[in-house]
């Protein structure tokens, strides 16, 4: 009689799922569309590759592990922020000394997040994962992004060497975070940045509220408004209950001093601004300021009766 084989039960990958503390590190090369439109396909891959190597090398001289390449950006983990951090500031540094990349003006973005993480299946998943990936968007070329969260895992001298940008809102998390910068590079290099009691003071007289009226209900979205959605669905803080407009349509924040409508719908979303500019957004965001016509799913018309009308008001 032949053994039996142990089976596991249907989704049982306990085995294979771990939930540990570490550090998510995300590098982006910027301008990697540029690489290929100006040497072809062929050196901008041999650029690519040479870029990721030195990358990968950094990761494992401080310990890391390299989770995954995506294109032109990979993900590593830290066992903690300091490892991270150093590894960082490594991959900018190997990328500007680099014999054969110095003549291609090479730059990369880079954010990270320390927090729990859960293994799986050699991937990584959780907040400290989205978060990551929220810093290297916000990241500029040859800046290393992060947040005081992450910062206050680093010893003294190392926390010495970051500056804050001011707090903003992440997606997917109630409050606002404080963003932070980590600096490699020589002081004379960087731009001088005002303080945080001095950030906060020219928000204050920014947009204060926004006020948007629509079938002759008024609804006022404040700055401490965590998200405020649009939408078909009845769960929206607005239904608009029409064909065209998505379940979940749109959403609007205030970040940095400004009332950002995020679309994320199939139809788009029309704007007609007082001055007569007109705007068709569709899943990106747009800055509102003064006064205009927001349209859900279909283009302005003046005898639509979904049409949403919005003024930001100041302080």
């Amino acid at each position: 009689m032949k053994a039996r084989k142990h089976m596991s039960a249907p989704g049982d990958r306990t085995t294979a799922r771990q939930q540990i503390s570490a550090t998510v590190l995300f590098a982006d090369i910027c301008g990697s569309t540029r690489l290929f439109e100006e040497y072809g396909n062929w050196q901008a891959r041999q650029i690519e590759s040479r870029i990721l190597e030195l990358l990968k090398a950094a990761t494992a001289e401080f310990g890391g592990t390299v989770i995954k390449t995506i294109g032109d950006e990979i993900m590593s983990r830290f066992p903690d922020a300091e490892r991270a951090m150093n590894a960082a500031s490594e991959m900018h540094t190997a990328i500007k000394d680099d014999s054969y990349l110095m003549e291609f003006s090479i730059s990369i973005k880079i954010g990270l997040q320390h927090g729990p993480v859960l293994v799986e299946q050699d991937d990584l998943f959780g907040d400290a994962v989205n978060v990551a990936a929220r810093m290297v968007s916000l990241a500029k070329a040859d800046q290393i992004i992060t947040t005081r969260e992450t910062v206050s895992q680093l010893p003294d001298d190392l926390e010495q060497m970051t500056r804050s940008l001011g707090r903003s809102w992440v997606r997917g998390k109630q409050d606002e975070m404080e963003i932070v910068e980590v600096l490699w590079q020589e002081p004379s290099s960087l731009t001088q940045v005002v303080s945080t009691e001095q950030q906060e003071e020219l928000r204050s007289l920014l947009v204060a509220r926004l006020i948007l009226i629509y079938r002759g209900a008024t609804f006022e979205v404040m700055p401490s408004s965590r998200m405020f959605t649009l939408g078909r669905g009845e769960k929206n803080n607005l239904v608009i209950d029409n064909d065209r407009v998505s379940r979940s349509h749109a959403d609007i924040q205030f970040r940095q001093g400004k009332f950002i409508l995020a679309d994320g719908s199939t139809n788009g979303t029309y704007l007609l601004l007082d001055n007569g500019a007109r705007f068709f957004v569709q899943r990106e965001e747009f800055t509102l300021h003064d006064r205009g016509i927001i349209c859900l799913g279909q283009a302005v018309a003046n005898n639509s009766p979904d049409l949403i009308r919005y003024e930001c008001i100041q302080a």
